[in-house]
């Protein structure tokens, strides 16, 4: 145990001796900034590549996500005529009020499934 601490001793004072020597200090800022360029080089090419493939992913889903949508309105649509006859059978004050709902719920389904490709263009 005192022969590692022995060496580890020895090492710390060659190390410091060396980063407080001129040369030392030229050799790491040397390598920081050539770590730093290669580093800035590579994220820069495979930045443009990871965002040109990110938007061909993302392009790909916009045909299912808008078929998806106007599923959704239809089921809407469905549920929303159903309410409507129940309140209807019921005698309810706010059958206007549910088509309103019903019929807001899918028009606006169906404007953002046609919208939904100008965000890809």
């Amino acid at each position: 145990m005192q022969i590692l601490q022995k060496i580890k001793g020895v090492a710390n004072r060659a190390v410091s001796s060396f980063f407080n020597s001129g040369i030392g200090r030229t050799f790491a800022l040397l390598f920081c900034s050539i770590l730093c360029f290669a580093g800035e080089a590579m994220a820069s090419s495979k930045g443009a590549a990871g965002f040109t493939k990110a938007t061909t992913e993302v392009s790909s889903y916009q045909t299912p996500v808008s078929n998806l949508m106007k599923a959704i309105a239809a089921v809407i649509a469905l549920v929303g005529a159903f309410n409507v006859y129940f309140k209807m059978q019921n005698g309810d004050q706010d059958v206007k009020k549910t088509i309103m709902l019903t019929i807001g719920g899918c028009v606006s389904f169906i404007a953002l499934s046609e919208a939904l490709p100008l965000f890809f263009k």
